[in-house]
């Protein structure tokens, strides 16, 4: 017998698989094994994909959930962070008219490539919605990239939902130099099977752009804490590489936060571009 009992909400060891009015449906990247959260992230029932499909479905009218239509926006976390770096950014979102997917990805045991069959999955199982833009930060670019490059045949979405706007926030553009370090030692090759090896400077020469006729802006900033972390690495005589790049596509904006998600400047340009298109 089943019991309902919180959880964590799946930050570590579950990726979220299926989202509907702040329900989700999350898959487990070990055992395989689903369950259904609420929007409380109370747990409803487990078991495989179908059971907890057909548990939500027996949910909708008990629990008189609305029904979710129009713009989805999905908000895709950076390595070793969850769907709760986003809280601001979320708050924001939700007086819009769009429906807002914050999405667990376990950055930490899968790779780019794997996260990214996690988001089609995920996309390819979304109803009702006519479009869908993305907001990435870190690491979350090269899912997104991954994921919008794939195969035709693996993007059914596309025939019923166009893509929006997209922000990447600080991207991966550039190898970070401590995993191509760590990458070097045997005791730190596993890291090359997870998204940190996605961030090596043999990965990242080969990473994908987003497809073109894509709008898309990407922000570049540096908070307090990142100043903080480049001032001892540099202190250790650590090197370290720029991650900036100058195109049209392109805006910095200073940081003034201890986390970049916390600058307001960052949030409101970021609420914006989804929004009009445009900064």
């Amino acid at each position: 017998m089943n019991f309902d009992f919180f959880t964590f909400g799946g930050a570590v060891f579950w990726e979220d698989v299926f989202f509907y009015q702040k329900w989700r449906i999350q898959r487990h990247c070990f055992t395989k094994a689903y369950r259904l959260l609420d929007s409380w992230d109370i747990r409803r029932a487990s078991g495989s994909f179908e059971v907890c499909q057909q548990a939500f479905i027996k949910y909708i009218s008990s629990y008189e959930i609305t029904k979710q239509q129009g713009k989805m926006v999905i908000l895709l976390h950076g390595y070793m962070e969850s769907k709760n770096t986003f809280k601001k950014l979320w708050r924001k979102f939700i007086l819009t008219d769009s429906t807002v997917a914050a999405l667990n990805y376990p950055s930490v045991f899968k790779n780019a490539g794997e996260s990214a069959q996690q988001l089609l999955f995920f996309l390819n199982h979304t109803d009702n919605i006519s479009e869908v833009s993305f907001v990435t930060k870190g690491m979350g670019n090269i899912v997104l990239q991954k994921a919008l490059n794939a195969p035709t045949e693996k993007q059914a979405f596309r025939e019923k939902m166009r893509i929006g706007n997209i922000v990447e926030i600080n991207p991966v553009i550039r190898s970070d130099m401590i995993c191509d370090v760590l990458a070097q030692y045997k005791l730190f090759r596993f890291l090359n099977k997870t998204s940190l090896g996605d961030m090596t400077e043999n990965r990242v020469k080969y990473m994908p752009n987003l497809p073109p006729r894509l709008n898309y802006i990407k922000i570049f900033s540096t908070s307090k804490l990142s100043r903080c972390i480049y001032a001892l690495l540099k202190f250790c005589n650590f090197p370290i590489r720029e991650s900036h790049t100058s195109s049209k596509n392109t805006i910095f904006i200073k940081g003034n936060t201890f986390l970049t998600l916390e600058n307001e400047e960052i949030l409101n340009k970021t609420v914006n571009f989804i929004k009009n298109g445009k900064i």
